[in-house]
């Protein structure tokens, strides 16, 4: 009996739990939808419910937020092919001094419904949000590209006073009364506005192709410097707790791995939709060509991928999801506690306290004022900067011939930890340097006709003046010390030789436009500008990458001669690097591994000068034996070192051999 009356007083106290829990969990108050966002080949019947009996439902379909003011959804909605609806966003003109623009089709749109529930309680459920393409066939559209819906307020955007997409008052006012004449892209504008100042809150569906997306209220801000003033903006958005969550924790980026190797980046305080900038009605691809190319070098790069972006369910053109730099950044990427980072933008603080800056001032006047030929000043300019990622900085702006760059104290950014921390590599007080925003550069305005230009002399060698804490002060004064100056010229060669390998360069660059051609001339069309638009968009942009290729192509075959003539060098002398069987190990080139030209027949392939010598490593797979090296043009001081130095005099070949 004793037995029997426990057993029922558990499972009395059980039924109360799971009663009091099931209570709880249906006194949750929630809307469904009972389509999911997506495209839908026929007209389709939208119903919204709401768990809460007596509740009232309220929606919009303009991208607004639901008040009480809205619509009262008591009904289903009928969801049709907006294909001939007329265009309302893009419609609007005035958001570039130079061109009015407005596409003269009806662009590609969804619906977009924001719903919210009046409880009986006199309380409101969140707002829920969803897209829906009526008619489309995505993949036949899109392809496998995610796709971006984003939702708000119009006032936001195109309100004369306060919209941050358009000229709107801020020019008015300039223009009636312009006292100081500016550049186009200077002229004040709505879209100028920064910080908080000009950030609006939107609803953002994040829909891949294939897997669950994500659905997070953000706030946006119009991104970029001149490139503010085009048609075709690029925009920030940031997760924030006041806005629903401090970090997006969605994998943005495939296989997008921490720069400090540790795993994959699992959380995001900002991205960009980045827009083109200079190469916005060009070619496009230039920089996520060039970031993803020059991952590896020793400065940080940024993740990004394309996508397609709908703004109020209207087509806003194809992006690239671009990585975005900040105190939160180095944390999720560095293991650097975000309140110990100090960061510097083009000479401004970006992140850190007002003091922080004399770490900078002091860092850039010791190296800027000082004698760096001097063995003694050289070692604590390495103490304070990662002189390392300087020069492969300044080796792919001078490879590229980045017009837009540390040679005209523009697009750097450096950053350090404020306290050293001997448990983190990175965190110990050097500056280092983050590579971003490479549009200007490859021919961009020229279809690639200056690959053979000597950009080098001018603004390294050459006398020149430069004012105030400009970065070009920092390459010309550390190239008085000899080791510098074979740390950038052998910077020079592998930026050359390894990571823009005609070859390699060739895969990224076929793989980049297969991306991203279908998708840009409507991009073109929507956006202008008008000379493109109304004449040949595909035959303009296959112009433009054609030239970007050009470029890139004599850029190589030219640049070894280009630099032996701007640095007064030796004939620069072709070097040959192999493995005996590929499974079985792989070469390390100058601190570069060369593992994916190991699995070539013709193995590694690049020119050197005589003036410098090169180090490789051979490194044998788990179980195998390094050997030693069978080498030709050379002779090796030790063959069977696994890491070996070669001064080099005529065409060398090398060859690791494991087993």
């Amino acid at each position: 009996m004793k037995h029997s009356a426990l057993l029922k007083w558990s499972l009395a106290i059980l039924f109360c739990i799971l009663f009091c829990c099931g209570a709880a969990a249906a006194e949750e108050p929630m809307l469904t939808f009972s389509l999911e966002s997506g495209f839908y080949a026929e007209e389709q019947e939208l119903t919204i419910t709401c768990n809460v009996e007596d509740s009232v439902i309220f929606y919009t379909t303009d991208g607004s937020i639901p008040t009480e003011d809205s619509e009262v959804l008591d009904y289903a909605l009928e969801l049709t092919d907006t294909t001939d609806l007329p265009n309302v966003l893009s419609a609007i003109g005035g958001t570039n001094p130079e061109e009015e623009y407005t596409p003269a089709h009806n662009v590609m749109k969804a619906h977009v419904i924001r719903a919210m529930a009046w409880l009986p309680d006199d309380t409101y459920t969140p707002v829920y949000n969803a897209t829906y393409w009526i008619g489309a066939d995505r993949e036949e559209l899109y392809g496998d590209l995610p796709i971006i819906s984003m939702m708000m307020d119009y006032e936001d955007l195109f309100d004369y006073e306060n919209g941050i997409y358009i000229l709107g008052k801020a020019y008015d006012d300039y223009m009636q009364n312009i006292s100081t004449p500016l550049d186009v892209w200077e002229y004040p504008a709505n879209y100028q506005a920064r910080g908080r100042e000009g950030e609006r809150l939107a609803a953002i569906e994040y829909l891949p192709f294939e897997g669950e997306g994500f659905s997070l209220d953000m706030g946006v801000r119009i991104k970029g410097g001149a490139s503010r003033t085009n048609n075709h903006k690029s925009l920030r958005l940031i997760a924030r707790e006041e806005y629903g969550q401090k970090a997006l924790t969605y994998p943005v980026f495939e296989n997008n791995l921490r720069q400090d190797g540790t795993g994959l980046v699992e959380k995001y305080k900002s991205i960009t939709l980045r827009a083109g900038g200079n190469d916005t009605s060009f070619a496009v691809i230039r920089d996520p060509l060039i970031q993803n190319l020059a991952t590896g070098l020793r400065f940080t790069t940024q993740a990004n991928t394309p996508c397609i972006l709908f703004i109020n369910g209207e087509f806003w053109g194809l992006k690239t999801i671009t990585e975005e730099y900040s105190d939160n950044y180095l944390q999720y990427n560095y293991g650097v506690d975000d309140k110990n980072v100090v960061m510097v933008k083009n000479g401004e603080l970006e992140e850190g306290e007002d003091e922080d800056m004399l770490l900078f001032e002091e860092m850039f006047d010791f190296i800027a004022t000082n004698d760096m030929s001097d063995p003694s000043n050289y070692q604590q300019a390495c103490e304070m900067l990662d002189v390392g990622g300087l020069a492969d900085l300044t080796a792919l702006h001078l490879y590229i011939f980045n017009k837009d760059g540390i040679f005209e104290n523009n697009n750097w950014m450096m950053w350090r930890a404020r306290e050293t921390d001997a448990s983190n590599p990175v965190a110990d007080g050097k500056w280092r340097f983050l590579g971003y925003d490479v549009d200007f550069c490859a021919g961009v305005y020229d279809e690639g006709k200056t690959h053979s230009v000597d950009n080098i002399t001018e603004v390294l060698l050459a006398d020149a003046q430069y004012e105030g804490r400009h970065t070009a002060l920092l390459v010309r004064s550390l190239w008085q010390n000899p080791d510098f100056r074979q740390e950038l010229l052998t910077a020079l060669c592998d930026v050359r030789n390894i990571y823009f390998d005609a070859r390699r360069f060739g895969d990224h660059f076929n793989a980049m436009r297969n991306a991203y051609e279908p998708y840009m001339p409507e991009t073109f069309r929507r956006f202008g500008p008008a000379w493109v638009s109304t004449w040949d968009p595909a035959g303009h942009l296959d112009r433009q990458l054609n030239g970007l290729a050009l470029f890139f192509s004599k850029r190589h075959m030219n640049f070894p001669w280009l630099m032996q003539d701007a640095f007064d060098l030796s004939t620069p002398v072709e070097v040959t690097v192999s493995v005996s069987v590929p499974a079985k190990g792989s070469v390390v080139l100058n601190g570069d591994r060369l593992d994916e030209f190991m699995t070539r027949k013709q193995g590694f392939s690049g020119m050197y000068f005589p003036e410098y010598p090169i180090t490789l490593t051979a490194e044998p797979a788990e179980g195998v034996t390094f050997v030693g090296w069978q080498a030709e043009g050379c002779t090796l001081a030790d063959p069977s070192a696994a890491t070996i130095e070669v001064t080099l005099t005529d065409e060398v070949s090398l060859t690791a051999v494991f087993e």
